[in-house]
């Protein structure tokens, strides 16, 4: 072996500046793209008409002048409240219901196609539906928000029980376990990961769920502010509402996915 092929990795390799410099800019550029944002948004905001749009200034001006008002966060409590309800009951009758489908095939395959065509359902147009059921008041909007969430976690649940470790299911039964004992310690623990998932699918469809109900059924909440400061054309009011709930769904969603992937090693061990 010639000298020069002995010093040739040492000449391909990458300098140690070279390679810090790189790194650097990768995690620079998420902050980067950020504040590239906020400026394009700054500049088309003021030459836009204030009507039509609104700069990020005036938009923090309007946070800190309903947040001080106390309009704000008194919208965000009652729609965190209509948040937490439905999120609770979308969590209970969807494992419940999940649970049922995954250990009872020939039942999923009957109702299964009906839980589908509500999820495909615009849920805009159950508002005349749940008004005459349960009005515009506080159950009217669990009940648009509820709808939204409960499918992908019973759908979720139900492919979750269904893929159960077979192994565990049979060494489990070998030590002659009750049903109800397989269910709570087999069952449910591998499916834990898909409904996990099902939540992660969840959580915008129910945030989603949030806005339809405030703005059409009941104008409170933060879809309130949004629904009545855009009938007064005021954008920068407006578009704090818009920020609110986008920040709550992106806090959502990411805690979401990394409780996942947290779970997400038991879901590879149960399909081994």
């Amino acid at each position: 072996m010639t000298k020069s092929a002995i010093e040739e990795p040492e000449t391909r390799a990458t300098p140690p500046a070279a390679g810090r410099l790189r790194a650097l800019v990768v995690t620079a550029l998420p902050g980067l793209a950020w504040l590239g944002f906020l400026v394009a948004w700054e500049v088309a905001g003021r030459l836009a008409d204030p009507i039509l749009f609104a700069p990020p200034t005036r938009v923090a001006d309007a946070f800190v002048e309903l947040t001080v008002s106390g309009r704000l966060p008194q919208a965000l409590l009652v729609s965190l409240q209509s948040l937490a309800v439905g999120f609770v009951l979308a969590l209970v009758v969807g494992i419940a219901v999940g649970l049922l489908l995954g250990l009872h095939p020939t039942l999923a395959r009957v109702v299964e196609p009906y839980i589908d065509a509500v999820y495909a359902t615009p849920r805009v147009v159950m508002i005349p539906l749940v008004i005459l059921w349960f009005g515009v008041g506080f159950w009217g909007r669990i009940f648009i928000i509820w709808i939204g969430g409960v499918v992908p976690i019973i759908l979720n649940t139900a492919i979750g029980v269904r893929n159960a470790r077979s192994d565990l299911v049979e060494v489990a039964k070998s030590f002659g376990v009750s049903d109800r004992q397989l269910v709570r310690h087999v069952i449910l623990p591998g499916a834990v990961p898909y409904v996990i998932g099902g939540l992660r699918i969840a959580a915008g469809r129910l945030l989603l769920g949030v806005v339809i109900a405030e703005i059409f059924l009941d104008l409170t909440g933060v879809g309130g502010i949004i629904q009545t400061e855009s009938s007064y054309f005021r954008t920068d009011n407006m578009l704090v509402g818009v920020i609110v709930f986008s920040a709550l769904g992106v806090v959502m969603i990411g805690s979401l996915g990394l409780l996942e992937k947290r779970f997400s090693r038991w879901k590879g061990q149960g399909t081994e």
